[in-house]
């Protein structure tokens, strides 16, 4: 069973959350320290089964939604899962920027459409 909690949380996972940005923050390509990804985005944090998967936020800029997301190894269908439920939560378009493979296969599996070499969007409206 999924279970998401933010950083507002009695029960939280900071640490782990931290950690797991610092050591994917290089192929994350989000300039943020950690603090500023918790007070400047919708951040959520993933589990299945009270095993920690990863976390996944949302920011605004240039007065559109974008989505980011980093998460542990061999997790992809549940984090599959979990951004895909995660989409839905939002009723306007969502932008996503990756040069990942996996992490562009996460995208077109959960419905974006690439728009440019790393850009992407979820159509909402139309």
């Amino acid at each position: 069973m999924i279970q998401v909690t933010i950083p507002k949380d009695k029960y939280f996972n900071y640490r782990e959350c931290r950690e797991l940005y610092k050591k994917l923050k290089g192929k994350i390509g989000d300039r943020r320290t950690f603090r500023e990804l918790m007070q400047e985005t919708f951040f959520y944090s993933f589990f299945d089964n009270q095993k920690f998967l990863g976390c996944i936020y949302f920011y605004e800029e240039d007065n559109k939604l974008y989505v980011n997301a980093f998460a542990n190894r061999h997790t992809h269908l549940q984090n599959l899962k979990c951004f895909k439920m995660s989409l839905d939560w939002f009723n306007c378009d969502i932008y996503a920027r990756s040069k990942h493979k996996t992490a562009i296969l996460c995208l077109l599996k959960s419905g974006f459409k690439r728009i440019d070499n790393n850009l992407f969007i979820y159509e909402r409206s139309k």
